[in-house]
Parts: structure tokens; sequence; C-alpha cells
């Protein structure tokens, strides 16, 4: 059970901003009104009954954090949607750096600062009942959620490391910066990110393992590619990975 209010939509910029006081999960309010909804329309909510991240996991959506999805309609030509995600995280890293606080991109959707993952980001396409692209983020603000099973890169908050912006003020900085830096969703939104988002690449030239459909792989990380793969330096040489989890080394047998 939860609460459906929802104030009156706000424009800024090109996004209509829909705010609720509770959702099950933002994505799926979303999903559920993909015909409704414009291009560029995006929901804010105060906590999620339900939140989900990547595979499924659950995101905890506590009050004081930051919910929300961003809709595209159409999608993003193919080749460019796995690399939304990226410019997003990219983004938010810029506005922690805007505070003094240095923070890195673990590929393919995690903010982390030292060693806590305070920010994941979800992305999902679909074509019926027409072509949409929604992107969903979780920044937890104000506290961490405990994890009882995650003892890799545990939850923290922007609070242990600043002052953190209130849920309405990280959104409108989020969309300026986002805007300018990809005006056109036809354009690649790697272009003039690539650089940036290597520097701040988590755990770049380091030692870690990726695993994924039922596979661990070796390597050292040196890059994410221009379509947004993975660059490993493998025992075989180099290898690109579109998709997997990331840990190091040390910490896969945990």
């Amino acid at each position: 059970m939860y609460i459906d209010t929802m104030t009156e939509p706000y424009t800024k910029g090109r996004w209509l901003i829909f705010t609720k006081d509770s959702v099950a999960s933002t994505q799926v309010w979303v999903r559920e009104r993909v015909a409704a909804l414009s291009d560029r329309s995006v929901v804010l909510a105060g906590t999620q009954s339900t939140g989900r991240g990547r595979s499924g996991r659950e995101w905890k959506s506590p009050p004081g954090g930051f919910y929300a999805s961003f809709l595209l309609k159409p999608s993003p030509p193919l080749a460019s949607a796995p690399c939304v995600s990226l410019l997003a995280a990219v983004v938010l890293v810029r506005l922690l750096k805007k505070q003094g606080i240095t923070a890195s991109v673990k590929w393919p959707n995690d903010v982390i600062v030292n060693d806590r993952k305070i920010a994941g980001i979800i992305a999902e396409a679909g074509s019926f009942p027409e072509s949409w692209f929604v992107l969903g983020m979780g920044v937890n603000l104000t506290c961490a959620p405990l994890l009882q099973d995650r003892k890799f890169l545990p939850a923290g908050c922007w609070t242990e490391f600043g002052d953190p912006p209130s849920a309405d003020r990280l959104l409108n900085e989020f969309l300026v910066e986002f805007d300018v830096s990809w005006s056109n969703k036809e354009d690649d939104p790697m272009e003039g990110i690539s650089g940036e988002l290597n520097s701040i690449l988590w755990r770049k030239g380091e030692q870690v393992s990726l695993s994924g459909g039922g596979d661990i792989i070796s390597g050292i990380i040196s890059r994410v590619d221009h379509n947004g793969s993975l660059v490993l330096l493998t025992d075989s040489g180099e290898e690109r990975f579109v998709s997997g989890e990331l840990r190091t080394v040390p910490d896969e047998r945990r």
C-alpha cells in the first residue's frame, strides 16, 4: 500500500516533471504510462515500496533519497542506448565534484565514493505500444540502507561526504547538465564524455573479475570503448564486454 498523490507537473527546460510522495517503482510508474506521457517526462518519488536495480535486485528507497525515472520516446538508436546510463553517471559525478566530493563510475551503472555505492542507474527499452526508453536513477542522499547480504561495496550516502542537495534541487541540476551534454538524442551520448569517463573509471588499470552468463573472467580494466563496452586486458589480449558484474579480485570470494 502506498500513497498515490501527485502535484501538478511542472516543466524544467524540455522536461515535464511529475512529483509523487511514493510509488511502487518509478520505472514501473513510467512504463505503465508510456502511451500517455510525452517525450522527456520524468517522475520523482519520495519513496519506493518495491524499487529495483539491475538484475531485479532490491533497491531500498527510504525517505530522504532521490528516486527518479526519465522517459525518452522514441528510444535513442540501439547502438547509443547502452551509453545513456554511462552519461548519467558522469553527470552525477560532476555534480558531486562541485561539492568537492571525488567519485568514480563503476561500469556499467554505479557511482562510487570511497568504495561505497551511493547511486545506481538502470536503463530499459521497449517497442510497445511505441518505441520507448526509461532511465532510472537512485541516489542515497541522507542515509545508506543496510543490506545484510552485501559485503562488496556497501551502500554509502551523500551526507557522509558533504551536504546533500534536496531531491528537487538534484533533479533540476541533473537535467540542466544532462541536456547540455546530450542535447539531441539522435547523437552519440559518448561523444564529448569518453575521455572524462575513462579518467573517472572505477579501478582503471587494476585487476578485476567480471562475472556474467555463468562465466568469470579476470583482467585489467583498460577503458570503456566508444560504444560503452568495457575493455579488459586478459591473458588472451584485449576483450570487450557489453554486460557483466565487476568485482576486485580479492573480493570475488566473499
